[in-house]
Order: structure tokens, then C-alpha cells, then sequence
């Protein structure tokens, strides 16, 4: 069983998350673990809604560090571009700003053929085959009412 958390531990992890956005941050930063967080979240609908409103924000402050650090790279304020941070940037502006579109794009590109050598002979399908309709020799009696079939 968990133990309860208490009002100034709950504000550390909700400030930790507004920063982080993450509960494992938030979780981390109290010295409990993260099923101690979702428990509690179960036991209080305020704090649950106020983890949900902190995890919200924190999304957008990754996504504003995130801009901020492309329009750095775009402006030149970075002496050496690391191409990996920024598509790293780039996915976390397009994951957590709504509207945001930034697009990565791959610098060269490889050409080759590919041929597919097979010592086995591929089997020779036939053609559709069409159905064959036998014509119908059936042929129906009909008796005056009143007399049995003989």
C-alpha cells in the first residue's frame, strides 16, 4: 500500500511537471515513485485534474524550447548546426504545438538496382478458365388438380 502525498510534495510535483511535462519528472523531483503519483490521481479528482492541466502546460513549454531552438539554428546563432538535435526540435514542435509543421528532409540519397536471380522456374499460370454450363434436361409435369402423382 502507498503512502499519501502530501499538499507541499503535491505542489513540487505539479511545478516539476508544468517544467518537465512529464510525471516521472514530477514523480522523480518528490522522491516517490510514479505508481504512488497515479494512485493518488485515483484517490483525488482535483489533483488529477490539476496533473492533467500541469502535464498540458508542460507539452507547451517543450514545444516553445523546442521553436526557440530551431529559430536559433535558423538564425545562425549556434556556432555548429547538429542536425540531430534539431530534427530532434523539430519532432517535438510537430508532437506538442498544435498547427506547428516543420518538415526534415534528408540531404542526398542512395541509388542502386536491386535484380533478383532465382534458379527456380516460376510455375506458368493458365488463363481464367470459363464455367462450363450444362443445358438442362429437367422437365416439370403438372398433373390436374385432384389426381395423384402415379
Amino acid at each position: 500500500m502507498s503512502r499519501k502525498i502530501s499538499s507541499d510534495v503535491k505542489e513540487v510535483i505539479l511545478e516539476t511537471i508544468k517544467e518537465k511535462g512529464t510525471m516521472k519528472a514530477g514523480a522523480k523531483a518528490a522522491g516517490v515513485s510514479v505508481r504512488t503519483l497515479n494512485e493518488e490521481m485515483k484517490r483525488s479528482e482535483v489533483f488529477k485534474r490539476r496533473v492533467f492541466e500541469a502535464r498540458e502546460e508542460g507539452k507547451r513549454n517543450i514545444a516553445d524550447e523546442a521553436i526557440e531552438m530551431i529559430k536559433s539554428y535558423a538564425s545562425g546563432n549556434v556556432p555548429k548546426t547538429d542536425r540531430n538535435v534539431l530534427t530532434a526540435n523539430i519532432a517535438l514542435a510537430n508532437a506538442y504545438e498544435p498547427g506547428f509543421r516543420g518538415t526534415t528532409t534528408v540531404q542526398g540519397k542512395v541509388e542502386h538496382e536491386i535484380r533478383v536471380i532465382s534458379a527456380v522456374p516460376r510455375p506458368q499460370l493458365p488463363g481464367p478458365k470459363k464455367p462450363e454450363i450444362a443445358p438442362s434436361k429437367t422437365t416439370i409435369t403438372l398433373l390436374p388438380s385432384g389426381e395423384k402423382d402415379r
